[in-house]
């Protein structure tokens, strides 16, 4: 049976890491059918500078078409086929650190791909200028003012991605000069029988699944090679049990940043889908308690197979 790859959007998955995403102007659904009608609303995390956001302008590009745009009470708007624009009221603008949703409707493209969508904070006396595009893929790492991105894509694309596994609470942790290797962890939720069979990452020349427990008296450690997945039942990657494996560290993970991971899944069909995860690095898992053994100094001494 042929396998079909299918390459998600990014997400971010960690609590820390949630409150960066909504920092920018996004879009939700992320994804949108060829040719189908797209439903959903257009998201501001927050004003400008410190400023109250009183306006938002949208602009489509050719090939996305405003079909219907929803009334916000204590906004004006005003649109045409590839443009909209909300004006707030007086005294109805957003605080500075409230977000707001625009809700509208958009006839996509009938060919699948990537869709920029620009968009024009307005705030008092300051403006965000939502129009930053990677000059190829769809990244916006690094970028500080990236425009929106709507992945167009075919039925079978868009039906596989809304069956992807819920991935939550992940992050890796943090590393020191001279150490290569270290643990990432995690939640991840599959919504149909399906198994976890890869992960990489571009901070490690190896990544793998493993499995920490004892062999008679000794903790070690090994690779776990396919993991299962039971529909609707959580699967824990954690430290002391099984968890992501990052070896040949090319540098130290320091606190504080980021490590960008993809899993890759198969389901029952044997077709073959990835879920892209930015975990933050840190000292301790989300919300305290010990990071456990993995990824501490000296850990290699245990690492046997």
């Amino acid at each position: 049976m042929n396998k079909t790859l299918i390459a998600l959007t990014s997400f971010f998955v960690s609590a820390s890491f949630s409150s960066i995403a909504c920092a920018h102007v996004s879009i939700d659904p992320p994804i949108a059918e060829t040719g189908a009608t797209w439903r959903g609303v257009v998201r501001v995390g927050h004003g400008c500078d410190g400023a109250p956001t009183t306006a938002l302008d949208v602009k489509l590009p050719q090939g996305v078409t405003a079909m219907r745009v929803a009334a916000k009470p204590g906004w004006q708007v005003m649109s045409t086929p590839d443009e909209i624009v909300w004006t707030a009221d007086r005294g109805q603008s957003l605080d500075s650190k409230q977000p707001g949703e625009f809700a509208l409707e958009l006839r996509v493209p009938s060919q699948a791909g990537a869709v920029w969508v620009k968009a024009l904070q307005r705030c008092q006396g300051a403006a965000m200028d939502w129009s930053q595009v990677p000059a190829q893929g769809a990244s916006t790492e690094g970028m500080k003012t990236p425009a929106v991105l709507l992945q167009v894509m075919t039925p079978a694309q868009a039906a596989a991605w809304r069956m992807r596994p819920a991935v939550e609470g992940a992050w890796v942790r943090a590393s020191v000069p001279g150490q290569k290797a270290t643990g990432a962890f995690m939640r991840i939720t599959a919504k149909e029988p399906m198994q976890l069979v890869g992960v990489a990452s571009p901070v490690a020349g190896v990544a793998e699944v493993h499995e920490m427990k004892m062999d008679g008296d000794v903790m070690r450690m090994r690779p776990a090679g396919t993991i299962d997945l039971v529909a609707g039942r959580a699967f824990e990657l954690t430290p002391g049990g099984y968890h992501v494996m990052l070896q040949d560290l090319k540098s130290p993970l320091e606190a504080g940043g980021s490590v960008p991971i993809t899993l890759v899944f198969r389901n029952a069909k044997g077709e073959e889908s990835r879920v892209d995860v930015r975990a933050p690095v840190a000292l301790t898992a989300p919300g305290g308690g010990m990071a456990g053994m993995a990824g501490m100094p000296g850990m290699d001494g245990m690492h046997k197979h």
